[in-house]
Formats: structure tokens, sequence, C-alpha cells
């Protein structure tokens, strides 16, 4: 902090930081420089003395500690960057000059879209920024989560302003920073005391079959991501032509093998396919739960919907989509509340794009979040119980390779970054918290419009992976590197 333009130094100012309180002559244009920790306020009066006219003006310089920008968003063959400019969605500047494109400071996102018309995707690769994207022409809508570590301050994390005091009801914030894809952090998740301490680099960042134990996560054939990209909506269209877009009846009463399957079959690796991706360096797959993790992590600190200064006290959890026609989007402009059973809705309340009543149901409070993570269809997670199939659709050999799925059991019932024990997150917000056991292997989260208070980011329950529990829906992963 210093003062810009000074024209006389007759100035003294009294200084307050961590409860300390001095007073000073001002000797040159800076008041102070230094690091402030998490939640450290600092006060400072300035009074002008002596005689004259005195013409400046009082400048505050932030930045980082650790230098916090998100690695670029990974766009894997003819991905679109696209923006809301108030009305619809329109082609970004990839180079996100200006942060026009992503600002996770401000609760934005960067969202991408995929094309299936060869012709339209065509046209729309070679459209200037600005161009409007018709989202019929709009197969996938994605959302980038950026490789980070995280931290959480004693049981329920860092109060933000705006925030209730944390407690498991009301959660306070984790401390995450951006790091680049050569970091891995393997510290606890906690704090040391006061000190954000002990990050953690999430496995969801992380590509291979070994990832999710920290002892070999670097063998040979991991991958290190820079990030991942997550389904906007839960998928809709259907099993056979799978989508992701707003204000569409979600897929439903499918198997955990239908759905694994699908995404395989129509967003391949091996080549161009009905939405352009090409190369070799990127998978597409139904999401594990580790990666449901890493996106609940996300909201729940100062770059999400926690840190979303529009949202107060309880309004910062997510709100829930309560609608029971899952209708992808929908918002009943609250959080959860009430009896499990009760609470849900014959209509939808406020779809995605209203704010903030229909905004508050997406990862971030704005528009430029994931949607659909409170209620709606609960979601099935490729998150499984001792190899145990039940009634998803695999068999004992037809289980897909270990990196497709997060590998539980008796007594390893979590995974650190998973949103469920390791953090101590289970019950934040009063949302479900019921494991996969052996007649229910499979992990589900969000749970269902009905479930009220249990809904949430951080609810989960058991399922046994058919297509006639409880009528769960999914959504699609694209791991870039």
């Amino acid at each position: 902090m210093y003062i810009e333009g000074i024209e006389n130094s007759s100035i003294s100012y009294s200084y307050t930081k961590s409860g300390i309180t001095t007073t000073r002559t001002l000797t040159s244009k800076t008041i102070d420089e230094g690091n402030l920790k998490v939640g450290e306020k600092i006060t400072i009066t300035i009074t002008f003395t002596g005689s004259g006219n005195y013409k400046g003006k009082l400048k505050v310089e932030t930045k980082d500690y650790y230098n916090n920008e998100p690695n670029a968003p990974e766009l894997v063959g003819d991905m679109i960057p696209v923006v809301w400019n108030g009305s619809s969605w329109a082609k970004a500047d990839k180079e996100n000059t200006n942060n026009s494109w992503y600002n996770y400071d401000k609760q934005i996102w960067a969202n991408a879209v995929t094309i299936k018309d060869t012709a339209k995707r065509t046209e729309y690769k070679n459209a200037t920024v600005g161009t409007v994207i018709n989202i019929n022409d709009v197969n996938l809508m994605l959302v980038w989560i950026p490789r980070y570590s995280y931290t959480l301050r004693q049981s329920y994390g860092y109060q933000i302003e705006g925030g209730s005091t944390p407690s498991q009801a009301t959660p306070g914030a984790f401390d995450i920073k951006f790091v680049k894809t050569s970091t891995t952090e393997m510290g606890s998740g906690k704090y040391t005391g006061t000190t954000p301490t002990g990050y953690f680099t999430p496995s969801s960042f992380c590509w291979g079959n070994s990832c999710d134990v920290e002892s070999t996560r670097s063998n040979a054939g991991n991958i290190e991501l820079p990030g991942i990209w997550i389904s906007k909506f839960e998928l809709t269209g259907t099993i056979s032509a799978i989508t992701s877009i707003p204000n569409q009846k979600n897929i439903i009463n499918q198997t955990n093998k239908a759905f694994f399957d699908a995404i395989k079959n129509q967003f391949t690796t091996n080549g161009e396919t009905n939405c352009g991706f090409t190369g070799n360096n990127y998978d597409t797959h139904m999401i594990k739960n580790t990666e449901w993790g890493a996106m609940a992590y996300l909201s729940q600190s100062k770059y999400g919907k926690y840190g979303n200064s529009n949202y107060k006290g309880t309004n910062k959890e997510i709100y829930i989509n309560n609608y029971n026609g899952f209708q992808t989007g929908c918002s009943k402009g609250a959080p959860g509340t009430g009896a499990n059973g009760t609470g849900s809705s014959s209509t939808c309340s406020y779809t995605y794009e209203k704010e903030p009543s229909g905004t508050g149901a997406s990862t971030t409070g704005t528009i430029y979040g994931i949607y659909d993570t409170s209620g709606g269809a609960y979601e099935r997670m490729m998150g499984n119980l001792n190899n145990s199939v039940s009634q998803s659709g695999f068999s004992t050999s037809t289980m897909p390779d270990a990196k497709y799925y997060n590998k539980y059991t008796n007594t390893t019932t979590s995974i650190k970054g998973d949103a469920i024990y390791a953090d101590g997150t289970a019950g934040f917000y009063g949302d479900y918290q019921t494991f996969a056991n052996s007649s229910n292997p499979w992990v589900c989260r969000g749970a269902h419009t009905n479930n009220a208070v249990l809904t949430g980011v951080f609810s989960f329950h058991p399922g046994d992976g058919g297509s006639a529990n409880g009528g769960g829906g999914s959504r699609l992963v694209l791991s870039a590197w």
C-alpha cells in the first residue's frame, strides 16, 4: 500500500495489523508491504498536518503470495471457447486477453462448447470473436477445473465476508492455490495451527491406473494434468446421442455401464468424432468420484459460489434443482431445506441464466459455473466398493481399467480430495452422508430433487448401478494433457 501523488510529506498515520497499533510519520510514499494471512485485516488512519493543500490518493496493490494464475484451458480439437454476452453464448478470445474469457477471481470459470454438425463446426471455428453460438448447434457445454492444491483450516475452513461462522452446517472456504503441472503436493490437506500449510494436489489431476494411491502416483504411465473439463449440465439427449445443454430433460434410468460405454463410444479418443475431438492427448469418460470432489472443493473456495459476494449466509450454498421434471439448469432460488422426501416442485422456478436466483444453482453463483450438482437427478459416479458389480451391467471381467474408476475397500472408504470422509467434509451443509455397501456398491452424488436439506454438492449415497435404481443421471469428464 502506498500514497500516490503526495506533494507534501507532513503526514502521520496510525496502523493496526494483527491487533497491534502503531503511529508512524510518513517518510516515503509506501505505507506497508508484506504478506497477509488468511482472514487478517489492516486498518489505517491517515492524518494530514501542517499548512497548505495536499493532493494524492491511497493506492492498494495486492498480489497473491502463490502467483495464483490458473493453468490455461486445454482446448481439444475443435472445442470453441465461449462467454455469456448477456443473452446468448458467444465465441470468446481463447488467448483470454484482458480476462475476457475467464477470471476465476471473479467466479468466471472457463466455458467451451462442442458442435456436432461438421459444417457448423467449421463455420464457428473460423468465425470472429463475439459471434453468437446457437445453442441448438451445441452438443456439449464444458467447464474447466484448473489444477490446484488445497488445504482446510481446522475442521470447517475459513470464513469469507458474508459467510456464516464456519460449522458443519455452514462450512467455510477451502484454501486453494492453482499450481502448474510440474507441481504435485502431498501434504495432509489440513492447516498447521492457523497457518495454511499441508497443501495437497487431488488425484483428479492425475490420469493413470495408480493415481489414487499417494505412494504410487509418481509411477511411470501416470500423467499429471493441467486441469479437467466437466460437462456443465447433467447428461441430456439420449443414451445413443448424448448432449449436455440447458433446459433439457436429463438422461435417467440407465445402468452405470450404459453411461460409461455411451460416453466412450460417442466421444472416442481415437481420432475425429461427432464433436471434432482429435489427437491422443485426451480422454473422455464417465465422471469419477474424485473428479466430483475437485469440482466441489473449488466451489467451496473464494473462486466458487462460497466466495461470491452476491450471496450471504446460508445462500452461499449451491441452490437446489428441485424440479421433478428433471430439467437441466433449473433452480429453486434457494438451497434445499426441510425433511427428506419433501420440497420437489412440478415447475422450474428459475432457469439457469436468471440472476441471481437461477445462477445461484451453479458452482460459482454466476452463469459460468456447473449446474445440477444439488438435486435434479442424483448422479452416478465411477466409484466402486470392492469391485462388486451388483446391477451395474458390468461383470468382473468387463470392469474398465483402474484409471476409469475410484476403487474403495472396506478399509479404504475415502480418497483425499473426493469430498467424502478424508478431509472431514461428510455432512457439510447437512448433506446426505451414507457410503457404498455390499448391496449398493456404487457411489452416487448430488442427491435428488426431493431429498430437501440432504441434497448438495457434498452429498453422497450408495446405489446398485442398475437402471431401476431411482432414475439417476450422470455427466462427462474430459481429461486433457
